[in-house]
């Protein structure tokens, strides 16, 4: 018997490592001789972030940053901080060496804890916990199309990535800011984030141009003392990335996320100003893709066949997210009452992850952190501070989803004083960036005929007569009758799609 398969490849992605590594952060400080002693620790954060990535052969290594900042009260009264960067050099290992690996990691603070040793000295421990995920391009082989045997092949069509590029990069911006004249100078930092507002890019030949805009916002005590104060500015950004085999052809999609923010004062200038350093972590993922035709079901008119069957997971065009969300917390001041809010904020703490809900709906899971400054009955400075979850069911539901590169940046962050110590606050989370979905699909990977059994039919007739029923569709009616599907379709006028209602229809015998 002449028979013929055509098999063709397209790409599914694999993932090759999915963890959770933890590192224990260990910090015996002595403050320097130019702060003042310890009275009362007011605030200990710590801020992860990884850098300098690298990927050689079947080890990915990354550099592990900790900013660690504690905002205390002195003896006199006066709010001060110090703050110290540690870095851990990371590693793990793949396996084997992926060609242009997509990884996506994310540090997220799980404990910390800070312990007054003595009047000049602290004891800082915490533990970060870093969710790694690493994926690659995989080639399946799947059959497509067949000649002779009486083969009948049913044949779908998916749009699937033909190719797939990543990058990450690390930009670091540093500028000096003027401090506006209705600001007093900087003197102590107590808290400092920064968000990335807009990213735009712009595909050229094997080069990706990104310029954006990043917010930063400051909360600080000024310079000789006072009240605490608060500045915000913007910074630009811009980067030029080569990426190989990038053309106009490709969708692009950017996740720009300020990974590091850090404030210094200037020396002595007028008028005052700021030093800022910011790390911005650019990821860029190009895909492009193309159409294939998958074989889902076979059958023969002349004999039996055996087929297998495989699954895999196809990766659709990612999901652009640009939605809103709400997010309240309660902060209660357990040790007296609370007289004055000097300020408010909310900052995002770790990544925003896709969950699946028990009702089958995916959302998006993150959390903030919100921090209060305020005064108690004595007039003596405060911080209060609490980490609040959050859900949000997109507008567009989400199917089965892979990487997420949706960030949550605060936007207009309100306060309500409810009682004498509990403060009510409510923040705008703007979620920005795009989910990576994928559809499972079943395909036939071979077809073996087996001659020996050959499909028994009248050859008396060369018409025969089926009744079928509303719903019914062309391919289960011509397998069901041994019958080549094309010669079904052409003897009743009819198209591919399910019958509308009950009718007869001739099926021709070959």
């Amino acid at each position: 018997m002449d028979f013929k398969l055509t098999r063709e490849n397209f790409t599914v992605q694999k993932v090759l490592l999915d963890t959770v590594n933890e590192q224990a952060v260990e910090l015996d400080y002595v403050l320097p001789d130019y702060c003042p002693e310890i009275f009362k620790v007011l605030s200990c954060r710590i801020y992860p972030s990884a850098a300098k990535r690298t990927h050689s052969g079947s080890k990915l290594g990354f550099e592990l940053t900790a900013l660690v900042r504690v905002v205390y009260l002195s003896e006199d009264g006066e709010i001060s901080a110090v703050e110290q960067a540690l870095c851990y050099d990371k590693s793990v290992e793949l396996g084997f060496a992926p060609k242009l690996p997509a990884v996506y990691i994310e540090p997220t603070v799980e404990t910390k804890s800070c312990r007054v040793v003595n009047k000049r000295r602290i004891d800082i421990r915490g533990v970060i916990s870093v969710a790694i995920k690493v994926m690659c391009d995989d080639q399946v082989s799947a059959v497509t199309s067949a000649k002779g045997g009486g083969v009948q092949l049913r044949t779908s069509k998916i749009s699937c990535p033909a190719k797939r590029l990543f990058i990450t990069k690390r930009v670091t911006v540093i500028d000096e800011v003027e401090v506006m004249p209705s600001k007093k100078p900087v003197g102590v930092v107590l808290w400092a984030d920064a968000v990335v507002m807009s990213a735009e890019k712009k595909v050229l030949s094997d080069k990706l141009l990104t310029k954006g805009e990043a917010s930063v916002s400051v909360i600080y005590i000024p310079e000789g003392g006072g009240d605490i104060e608060r500045l915000s500015f913007d910074l630009p950004f811009s980067q030029v990335s080569d990426i190989e085999g990038l053309d106009d052809r490709f969708d692009v999609y950017i996740d720009a996320n300020a990974a590091s923010c850090t404030i210094r004062p200037s020396a002595k200038s007028e008028p005052a100003k700021i030093e800022c350093e910011l790390g911005i972590d650019l990821s860029c993922l190009a895909l492009r893709f193309e159409t294939a035709s998958l074989c889902d079901d076979v059958f023969s008119t002349e004999c039996e066949t055996e087929a297998e069957s495989a699954e895999c997971s196809v990766e659709c065009l990612p999901t652009v997210i640009n939605e809103t969300h709400r997010v309240k917390a309660t902060l209660t001041y357990s040790e007296g009452e609370i007289r004055a809010v000097m300020c408010a904020a909310a900052e995002s703490a770790g990544a925003v992850t896709a969950v699946k809900k028990p009702g089958g709906e995916t959302a998006l899971a993150g959390k903030l952190c919100f921090t209060v400054f305020a005064r108690n009955e004595s007039q003596k400075p405060v911080c209060l501070e609490a980490e609040t979850s959050f859900e949000h069911l997109p507008e567009t539901p989400l199917c089965d989803c892979g990487a997420s590169g949706v960030r949550a940046t605060v936007g207009a962050v309100t306060y309500n004083l409810v009682s004498s110590n509990a403060i009510e606050i409510n923040a705008e989370v703007k979620l920005r960036g795009y989910v990576c979905e994928s559809k499972k699909h079943c395909f036939i990977s071979d077809i073996r005929l087996d001659e020996t059994k050959p499909v028994e039919r009248d050859r008396a007739a060369s018409l025969k007569l089926y009744y079928a029923e509303a719903g019914e569709t062309p391919w289960e009616i011509a397998k069901r009758c041994r019958a080549n599907l094309k010669s079904v379709l052409e003897e009743n006028d009819i198209g591919a799609e399910p019958i509308a209602q009950n009718a007869m229809l001739l099926i021709p015998i070959e």
